[in-house]
C-alpha cells in the first residue's frame, strides 16, 4: 500500500525524533547511573581517606589501622551519616572499593582472602586513589566498581531520573509529530494547488495560477510554474492567432483568383490584361508569403547561412538611401542621413544586414504620410547603432512589445490592403540575432513616429 506524501513526511519526522530520543536517552541514563556510582564511590574514598589521614597523623605509620578501622566503624555507627555504607559491614565488602594497601602494595585491610600484611598483584593498583600527609604517600585505595551496587533509595533515585526520561521522550516524540504534521500541512497546500492548476491544464484550461506565499524552493517552483502557464497560453494564442492569419492571408487572395476562374469558366467574363494583372498582383502576394515564411522559418532554425564580414556601417545606410531616395520623393517624404563619422568597422552578413534595413525601410515608408520625415542614423559608442526613424503613424504602448512577433499587425486592414503578411519585422529580428546583434523598437505613442534600432558589437 502506497503511503501519501504527507505520511511519509510525518513518519519521518517521527522516526528522527525517535532515533534522537533513544540516543539522548541511552548517554543520560549511562552517565546518570555513572555518576551515581562514581559519586558513592567518591564519598567512600573521602571516609577512607580521612580515617588513613587521622591515623597516620597520630602514629607517623600504619601498622595496626586495621583495628583503628573497626573501632572507629562500631563508635560512629550512629553519629555519621557518612559511614552509613560502611555500616554494619566487613572490611572486605567496602562498597566500590577493593581494599587499602600501603605506600610499599601491602594490604592495611584484609581482602578478597588476602590479610593484612600481604603484597596485592601489581595490576589491582591500577586506577588507586592516592593518599597523601603532608606531602607523602602513606596508602593506596583501590578501586573496585564492578562491586558496587546501588541500595535501595539509589535504586529509587535512578528510577525517577528513568521515568523522567521517558516522559521527555514521549513528550519530545509526541512534539515531532505535532510539528510534522503541521510541517506536512504547510508544504503540502502549495503542492496541493500546483496538482490542482496542472491538473486544468492538461484539459486544455491554459493560463492557470496559483498563489504564491513563500520564497522557498516551493515558492519559487510556484513561480516557475506561474510564468511556465502564462508562456504557455500566450503561445496557445498566437498559434490560433497565427492560424487565424495564415487563413486569412492565403484565402483572401485564392477567393480572388477562384472567384475569377470560376467566372471565366461559366462565360461571365473573359480575362483580360487588367484582370490578368489583378490575378498576378495575388500570386504575387502568395508568393510572397511562402518566400517570407520560409526565410523566417530558417532564420528562427538556425537554417540561414550567415558569412560574417567587416563593413562599414555608414556604407551600408548609403546604399539603402540611394535605393529609396526616389521612392520617398514620389510620396513626398523627406528622406535624411545622420551618419556618424567615427570610422569603426562591424563584423556582419552585409547582404542580411541590407535585407533587415530595407524592410525597416519600407516600413517607415508605408506609415509616414506625404510632408513626414525619415531618417537614417549611425551612431558609433561601445557599439554601433543603425537607425531607421520617421515622424508617421506611430505605435501605441500595448502594441510595442508586440510588433516583432510573427503576423502582429497594429493595422490590419492597411497592412493587408498593402500586400503585407506581417511578418517584416519578425525576419528582421530572427536575421538581426542571427548576426550577434539587437533589435528594438520605441514610439511615443499614435501618430508621434517611430525609432527603430540595430545594436551591433565593434569589430
Amino acid at each position: 500500500m502506497k503511503k501519501s506524501l504527507r505520511t511519509r513526511l510525518i513518519l519521518s519526522y517521527a522516526a528522527v525524533a525517535l532515533v534522537t530520543v533513544l540516543v539522548a536517552l541511552l548517554f543520560v541514563q549511562f552517565r546518570s547511573g555513572q555518576s551515581l556510582r562514581n559519586l558513592v564511590i567518591d564519598q567512600q574514598v573521602e571516609e577512607l581517606s580521612a580515617l588513613v589521614e587521622d591515623y597516620y597523623t597520630k602514629n607517623q605509620d600504619m601498622d595496626g589501622f586495621v583495628y583503628y578501622y573497626l573501632a572507629t566503624m562500631l563508635r560512629s555507627a550512629a553519629d555519621s551519616p557518612f559511614l552509613q555504607p560502611l555500616r554494619g559491614s566487613n572490611p572486605e565488602n567496602i562498597r566500590g572499593i577493593r581494599g587499602l594497601v600501603d605506600s610499599e602494595g601491602k594490604t592495611l585491610l584484609p581482602m578478597q582472602n588476602l590479610p593484612v600484611g600481604v603484597y596485592v598483584p601489581e595490576r589491582w593498583l591500577y586506577g588507586a586513589r592516592e593518599v597523601e600527609v603532608n606531602g607523602t604517600a602513606v596508602a593506596w585505595i583501590l578501586i573496585d566498581e564492578n562491586s558496587l551496587e546501588l541500595t535501595r533509595a539509589e535504586q529509587l533515585f535512578m528510577d525517577q531520573v528513568n521515568l523522567a526520561i521517558a516522559i521527555a521522550a514521549g513528550t519530545g516524540i509526541l512534539t515531532a509529530v505535532v510539528i510534522g504534521i503541521l510541517l506536512a500541512a504547510g508544504i503540502l497546500k502549495p503542492i496541493r494547488r500546483l496538482t490542482e492548476a496542472s491538473e486544468q491544464m492538461a484539459q486544455g484550461a491554459l493560463g492557470q495560477q496559483v498563489v504564491v506565499t513563500s520564497k522557498d524552493e516551493i515558492g519559487r517552483l510556484g513561480e516557475s510554474f506561474n510564468r511556465m502557464s502564462t508562456d504557455l497560453a500566450r503561445a496557445d494564442a498566437e498559434r490560433k492567432r497565427l492560424t487565424a492569419d495564415i487563413t486569412h492571408d492565403l484565402s483572401t487572395p485564392l477567393q480572388i483568383i477562384s472567384g475569377y476562374i470560376e467566372m471565366y469558366e461559366n462565360g461571365d467574363v473573359s480575362l483580360n490584361p487588367q484582370q490578368l494583372g489583378i490575378i498576378k498582383t495575388e500570386l504575387e502576394n502568395l508568393r510572397r508569403l511562402v518566400k517570407d515564411l520560409t526565410v523566417l522559418t530558417q532564420a528562427e532554425g538556425g537554417g540561414v547561412e550567415i558569412l560574417l564580414n567587416p563593413v562599414a556601417p555608414n556604407q551600408l545606410l548609403d546604399q539603402i538611401a540611394q535605393v529609396y531616395q526616389p521612392i520617398a520623393s514620389q510620396q513626398g517624404v523627406d528622406l535624411h542621413l545622420d551618419l556618424d563619422e567615427t570610422p569603426v568597422m562591424i563584423n556582419v552578413d552585409e547582404g542580411r544586414m541590407l535585407q533587415v534595413l530595407r524592410n525597416l525601410m519600407e516600413n517607415a515608408l508605408r506609415h509616414t504620410p506625404a510632408g513626414g520625415t525619415v531618417t537614417l542614423a549611425s551612431k558609433v559608442g561601445d557599439q554601433v547603432e543603425l537607425s531607421v526613424s520617421d515622424t508617421g503613424d506611430g505605435i501605441s504602448g500595448e502594441d510595442l512589445p508586440l510588433i516583432f512577433e510573427r503576423f502582429y499587425q497594429t493595422d490590419k486592414a492597411r497592412t493587408g490592403s498593402k500586400g503585407k503578411m506581417g511578418l517584416g519585422l519578425a525576419i528582421c529580428k530572427a536575421l538581426v540575432e542571427l548576426q550577434g546583434a539587437s533589435i528594438k523598437a520605441e514610439s511615443p505613442g499614435l501618430g508621434q513616429g517611430t525609432r527603430i534600432t540595430v545594436t551591433i558589437p565593434r569589430a
